[in-house]
């Protein structure tokens, strides 16, 4: 009996050990399609590997040839399946911790569900080998389910602490069982079944994904994996919107603007119309002059011109200041504390020409000496919607014919010649991301003006995306924004501004990408604001006709330290998994689960006791056999004093020849007494109780 005890040991705890990191598996990644079939089936098929080593010792070699049959006749299925699985596990991951892992995407889906059974049966099959192959050495075997243990810990995205308890009570009551500590084992095993119980009911109710620990472990293999390129820790990002996965600022100071301004600023540095491969590129192109001017100063030239004075208005109509579109003329100061950007930045109607820098094409000034503090002249757009009204209200004919008019008139023929320019550059669409707008409900419409599409792209897009900080990368193959638009449906600025760009080139309004920095209104401080990688910032701009660029914001968010934790924190609540309304038809469900397992477990021991018994009676002969019998028939309360009056005398006959003669039993003998305890089990189970009451 002792060594029978011991072999159920031997053989439920691991299984339950192995069970436990299964279960693990499928709780930190929250998939509860096949995870109590999966469970119970891990055990069933551990408890039957181990009982078929102990009866033939050939039994893991057999296992290990067909492993080997398995993967030369599957590997193309093994490797495909394993992908899949592997997609499900990043996917799961990036969804939950944002963190951006690349995962395979040339899978074949045509067959994925086969291709998955065929893995995780392939890695059951392994697994199960490995732990009956090392459960006589478990020392070894606990460094190895408990380094798994660790690994799915660390990488699955929730937490699994009541299966963690599971797992490590298990091994403290095995081990303890092992060196003879019954009553320890016991009291570790009451404590940590009330651990797991109401850790199983509530674990998964308000506990974060993302915890600092996990994130810093998961940051540290991404960068071995992956590189140092996917955290953008500040500042602009030069348009790679593929390889950036989270923008992580840090507050540093950054530079200085001195205006005498009270309104939002935008600091444009990277503008960039050509998509290629998931990047914004720097335009190669040549700087662009038309009438002798650089087409970066044309729009600078527009309020300096006051062409306010050629919008018509209805008569009678009293113009007031609300019409006004732009300022007066400014001065403004950029004082660099660090020089970490290409690009020197510079403001909307800003006059370049006393700016030190190489202009490039029509967008950007690069830099060209180490000064750290430039002054320029410039105009605030004071109301953005006059601006686009007004476009369609200018009315060049009353330009006359003096010195400064015929200047006027060179400038109109001037941006004519540019605007020409524009619809034909600015207005692309790669074909992937026309084909993804074409199944957006985007209602833009070529027939609409071009401030009713705007509104429409910002609403859009603010109506159907989440900003975040932490978008996670794109997978390898896909298209960036096509991936935001379809997919992710989350992002930060950069996704949101490339969107933006297309939708409205879709719209038939020339459009480009920036990246610099929004001053908001309330930074400045007796006509100065100090920026820090806070205010890094990335919009969509459109042309407006003789007018020049505008910014248009699309992000819906501001800037700045606040507006980031803010936006931190909504992530978090988003990420942290909800409590199920009906908790408690959910933990009913749980209950059930739970016995069910347990009752799989108990059918599954009652069948290897039986098994073991019946290779007992095997390897016994007639006369132990009827002894075996005798233990039986005394459980069921047939003893001695009472034998004559409940039982055969013939059955007790062959007992007494069995215990106390030479001679040999028969098969027929050995049948008889087997008879008379099936018939006693059949008639009256509860005897022991009878016999009990009668003494």
């Amino acid at each position: 009996m002792q060594k029978n005890r011991k072999l159920q040991i031997e053989y439920i705890l691991p299984a339950i050990i192995f069970a436990s990191v299964i279960w693990g598996i499928f709780a930190g990644f929250r998939v509860s399609r096949y995870q109590w079939i999966m469970i119970s089936g891990s055990v069933v098929l551990f408890l039957g590997i181990c009982t078929l080593c102990d009866r033939l010792k050939q039994t893991v070699y057999l296992m290990i040839i067909m492993a080997g049959l398995f993967l030369a006749v599957f590997h193309t299925q093994l490797l495909n399946g394993f992908r899949i699985i592997n997609n499900k596990m990043a996917l799961a991951l990036n969804q939950s911790m944002d963190l951006g892992f690349y995962y395979y995407v040339s899978v074949q889906m045509e067959n994925s569900r086969r291709d998955s059974v065929l893995a995780v049966v392939f890695f059951l099959l392994i697994a199960g080998i490995l732990l009956s192959f090392l459960r006589k050495y478990p020392l070894i075997l606990f460094v190895l389910t408990g380094v798994m243990e660790c690994f799915v810990l660390i990488v699955a995205p929730y937490s699994i602490s009541a299966v963690f308890f599971l797992f490590l009570g298990s091994w403290i009551v095995y081990f303890s069982l092992r060196k003879g500590k019954k009553e320890f084992a016991g009291l570790i095993g009451i404590l940590c079944i009330l651990m797991i119980f109401p850790l199983y009911f509530h674990d998964q109710t308000m506990v974060p994904a993302d915890t600092m620990i996990k994130r810093s472990i998961l940051v540290q293999i991404r960068k071995m994996t992956q590189g140092e390129s996917y955290v953008a820790e500040g500042g602009l990002g030069n348009g790679d919107i593929a390889s950036v996965g989270e923008v992580s600022p840090t507050g540093e100071k950054l530079f200085q603007v001195y205006a005498p301004e009270k309104d939002d600023l935008y600091l444009k540095s990277y503008v960039s119309s050509d998509y290629v491969n998931g990047k914004w590129i720097a335009s190669t192109k040549d700087t662009i002059v038309y009438g002798g001017e650089s087409a970066i100063e044309l729009p600078f030239l527009f309020p300096d011109l006051h062409m306010d004075d050629f919008v018509t208005y209805d008569k009678d109509y009293i113009k007031t200041d609300k019409d006004m579109m732009f300022s007066e003329k400014r001065n403004l100061k950029i004082s660099y504390q660090k020089k970490q950007d290409r690009y020197l930045l510079f403001p909307y109607f800003c006059d370049i020409s006393q700016i030190e820098g190489n202009v490039i094409s029509d967008s950007m000034i690069s830099r060209t000496n180490s000064r750290k503090d430039y002054d320029m002249v410039y105009y605030q757009v004071k109301n953005p919607k006059a601006v686009f009204q007004a476009q369609q209200k200018l009315d060049f004919s009353k330009i006359g014919s003096t010195m400064e008019e015929i200047m006027e008139k060179d400038y109109i023929k001037t941006m004519d010649d540019y605007g020409t320019y524009v619809r034909k550059e600015y207005l692309k669409i790669p074909d992937s991301i026309k084909k993804c707008l074409k199944t957006l409900d985007l209602k833009t419409d070529l027939k609409k003006s071009e401030n009713q599409n705007i509104e429409e792209v910002q609403s859009y897009l603010k109506r159907n995306y989440q900003y975040s900080y932490r978008p996670g990368l794109t997978p390898q193959g896909k298209d960036p924004i096509v991936y935001f638009l379809k997919d992710r449906k989350k992002g930060f600025c950069t996704q949101y501004a490339s969107a933006a760009v297309f939708m409205l080139r879709n719209a038939g309004i020339p459009a480009r990408y920036v990246e610099g920095y929004k001053i908001r209104s309330d930074q400045w401080r007796l006509g100065k604001a100090q920026v820090t990688d806070y205010e890094a910032h990335a919009w969509a701009e459109v042309y407006v006709e003789h007018i020049g660029w505008l910014p248009v914001e699309v992000t819906g968010m501001n800037t700045g330290k606040t507006a980031y934790e803010q936006v931190q924190k909504l992530d978090k609540q988003s990420n942290a998994i909800v409590p199920n309304k009906k908790q408690f038809a959910t933990n009913v469900k749980k209950v059930l689960h739970f016995v069910a397992i347990i009752a799989i477990i108990l059918v599954v021991v009652i069948l290897i006791k039986m098994l073991q018994n019946l290779q007992k009676l095997k390897k016994m002969d007639n006369k132990e056999k009827i002894l075996y019998y005798e233990n039986k028939l005394k459980k069921y309360g047939e003893n001695q004093g009472k034998s004559r009056e409940t039982a055969e005398l013939m059955t007790y006959g062959i007992i007494e020849k069995a215990k106390f003669s030479d001679g040999d039993i028969t098969d027929q003998e050995v049948v008889i007494v087997k008879r008379h305890l099936d018939l006693l089990k059949r008639k009256n189970r509860n005897i022991t109780k009878i016999l009990s009451k009668l003494k």
